[in-house]
């Protein structure tokens, strides 16, 4: 689970891929050398041969203007998390930053300046002592000099294509829909003694009994990961682990993150190993948490809807969007939330597909029951996701989406609209 986690932070990081790049244009460098003092300079076709001076200034000229698109990619880099940030919402940045072309590209051309100027250093004249022609190594330059260029101007174009508002919802969806795809079922609040599948009690048949033994956290931050393999590798065998929170919540410091009862005879060790099933960061992740997608594309929706900007346009978009995430979600079915695995039981709380569905929309219907436009998006959007749970026998509940399209006629009917607008929308239902 750590080790996951780390490679998550690490994918996110700015600076890994350069470095990697950096590395290997260290060690190139090196070995280009190492041909040019090897092989005799006599032996090394005419065409492929170079002088002192003309490698320096091959070299010099390459370094000099890779130098400066490195500026100029850094500086359109930041420009963009910018305009996420403002545009979008900051929740994005982190998959701006994360983006492996950008990566690939400021790492190619930052591999291929320390390469040069590495080449550059070794390049002397029979004067300077030590005599060394680079002939291999200049050739070497100038093909990734070359392959530099394409890199930035691929990076441009990367960069510009992702300002768009469809590739942004479009990489955020699939991002979601992977985080999806990879959950088998859905993990609804349920009589444990097997009451209702995805119905969604008060709570108090999952909590853990009294005298249950606590696993504590330390620090505060959001549930980014839940191991449950290797959370029950830690406790007995006939114990039960209760686990309070879900994916996409945020535990507080001290407070238990976990229950086992009976109290283990060796507590720490139960504590060691649930508390290395799960993971707790300082922001939320797509590694588990689906209900992260979803948050990314309400805030973009909603500050679409926003005064300062005005663009409903832009918001039916993104409710377009949720629509698709909405019918991968009740394409799972749902789960017991009590199960029994290896000799020992975990009882866990997770978000249901109503959850799901009201996070989704209540946020958008709030502030977009005001535009006749986006309102009715909503409703279609709804309607067809109801369509198909009957077209296809998804498992998915029609309930919540019935309810849901109630609360939206409810709220434009509600708002300021004028009558005909009202009516217009309300057709949708009707008709």
């Amino acid at each position: 689970m750590r080790i996951r986690q780390l490679i998550d932070e690490l994918r996110h990081r700015l600076l890994v891929v350069p470095v990697a790049f950096v590395i290997g244009g260290i060690v190139l460098a090196q070995i280009t050398l190492w041909i040019d003092r090897t092989v005799d300079d006599d032996s090394i076709p005419q065409v492929l041969s170079t002088t002192v001076e003309s490698a320096r200034s091959i070299l010099t000229a390459i370094a000099g203007g890779l130098i400066t698109a490195i500026t100029l990619l850094l500086s359109m880099m930041l420009v963009a998390v910018q305009l996420a940030s403002s545009q979008f919402s900051p929740r994005t940045v982190r998959n701006w930053i994360g983006d492996r072309t950008q990566q690939g590209a400021i790492g190619f051309v930052l591999g291929t300046t320390v390469y040069c100027l590495l080449v550059l250093r070794q390049t002397r004249t029979v004067t300077d002592g030590d005599p060394l022609t680079p002939n291999i190594s200049v050739l070497v330059a100038l093909v990734l000099g070359i392959g530099s260029l394409i890199a930035v101007v691929r990076s441009v174009d990367q960069l510009t294509n992702r300002l768009r508002i469809g590739s942004v919802a479009s990489n955020i969806l699939d991002e979601t829909v992977a985080t999806i795809e990879r959950r088998e079922r859905l993990m609804p609040i349920e009589d444990p003694a097997g009451g209702r599948p995805g119905g969604h009690q008060d709570g108090t048949e999952s909590a853990p009994p009294s005298g249950a033994h606590p696993v504590l956290i330390d620090s505060s931050g959001w549930v980014q990961q839940i191991d449950v393999d290797t959370a029950l590798v830690g406790i007995p065998e006939g114990s039960t682990l209760y686990l309070p929170l879900s994916v996409g919540a945020f535990a507080f410091p001290d407070a238990p993150i976990a229950w086992v009862w009976p109290v283990p005879m060796e507590p720490q060790m139960s504590e060691e190993s649930v508390g290395r099933a799960i993971a707790v960061g300082t922001e939320r992740t797509m590694q588990q948490d689906v209900g992260f997608g979803i948050v990314q594309m309400v805030d973009i929706a909603l500050r679409a809807l926003s005064p300062g900007v005005n663009d409903p346009n832009t918001a039916s978009d993104l409710v377009a969007h949720l629509g698709v995430t909405m019918l991968k979600l009740w394409e799972r079915p749902v789960a017991p939330t009590m199960q029994e695995m290896k000799g020992r039981t975990v009882v866990r709380r997770d978000l249901d597909h109503a959850d799901y569905l009201h996070a989704a929309f209540d946020p958008v219907r709030i502030y977009g029951a005001q535009d006749p436009g986006v309102a009715s998006t909503m409703i279609r959007t709804l309607q067809t996701l109801r369509a198909e749970v009957e077209r296809r026998g998804l498992p998915g509940p029609t309930e919540p989406i019935d309810e849901v399209i109630g609360q939206i006629l409810q709220a434009v009917d509600a708002s300021e609209l004028a009558d005909f607008d009202k009516q217009r929308v309300a057709a949708l239902v009707t008709s």
